[in-house]
C-alpha cells in the first residue's frame, strides 16, 4: 500500500497563529492546493480520506477533482489535535457544497485530548485504513500539521516521544510504503514533507 499523508493548504489561522479553529484557505493556500491537485492528477488513487475541517476538505477536493471515480471519505478521526473539544467539523450540507460526492463518516467530537490520546487516535485510524483497503492500493489522507505527526509516527509504528514532531509545511506530502520483499512485510518512509509541487 502506498499511503500519502498530506497537510492542508495555508489558512488565515496559520498566518495569525490560530491553527485550531475553523479558518479558511488564504489566496496563497488556494494556489498551493491547485498545484497539489496537479501533482496527483496522473497518480492512480483508490481512496481519499480527509478531516472534516474546511481547509482539509478543500485541499482533498483539489486532488479529487482529477479523480472523479475515487471515493472521498470525510473522517472525523482526522480532526486536528487542539480543535475545540465539542466541535466535530463542518455541517454535512457545508461539506457537500465543497465536495458534492463526499461520503461523510460517523460524526464525533474529540473531547479533551492529550498527546497519548491523539497518538492512539492516529494508530486506530492507520490500522483501520490498512484493514479497509487492499494491500496494493494507493490511499491519500489529508489532515493537519500537528495531527500528521501522530499519523506518521503511527504509520511507521514508532513510539510516541515527548516534545517530538515531524515538520509539515502547507501541502507537504509524506509517502509511506507498505510492501512485501522476499516474503517479509516491510514499512518504508519514501519521503517526508515534500513540497516539490510548489517550486
Amino acid at each position: 500500500m502506498l499511503l500519502y499523508i498530506i497537510r492542508h493548504g495555508e489558512t488565515y489561522g496559520n498566518i495569525n497563529g490560530d491553527g485550531f479553529t475553523e479558518t479558511d484557505l488564504t489566496p496563497n493556500g488556494m494556489r498551493q492546493i491547485a498545484f497539489l491537485g496537479k501533482r496527483f492528477k496522473d497518480t492512480e488513487i483508490d481512496k481519499i480520506y480527509t478531516s472534516p475541517l474546511k481547509r482539509a476538505i478543500k485541499t482533498a477536493n483539489a486532488i479529487k477533482s482529477f479523480h472523479e471515480a475515487t471515493p472521498l471519505v470525510v473522517d472525523f478521526s482526522l480532526l486536528e489535535k487542539g480543535t475545540d473539544p465539542d466541535y466535530s467539523g463542518l455541517p454535512d450540507e457545508e461539506i457537500l457544497k465543497i465536495s458534492p460526492f463526499a461520503k461523510i463518516g460517523e460524526r464525533k467530537a474529540l473531547g479533551k485530548e492529550n498527546d497519548e490520546k491523539a497518538y492512539l487516535r492516529a494508530k486506530e485510524f492507520i490500522e483501520r485504513i490498512k484493514a479497509e483497503n487492499d494491500f496494493n492500493s494507493t490511499v491519500v489522507v489529508v489532515a493537519h500539521g500537528t495531527f500528521n505527526s501522530y499519523l506518521v509516527l503511527a504509520a511507521l509504528d514508532f513510539p510516541l516521544k515527548e516534545n517530538f514532531n515531524f515538520s509539515h509545511l502547507n501541502t507537504g506530502v509524506t509517502l509511506v510504503n507498505y510492501l512485501e520483499e522476499n516474503g517479509v512485510l516491510k514499512t518504508k518512509l519514501k519521503y517526508l514533507n515534500d513540497t516539490k509541487h510548489l517550486d
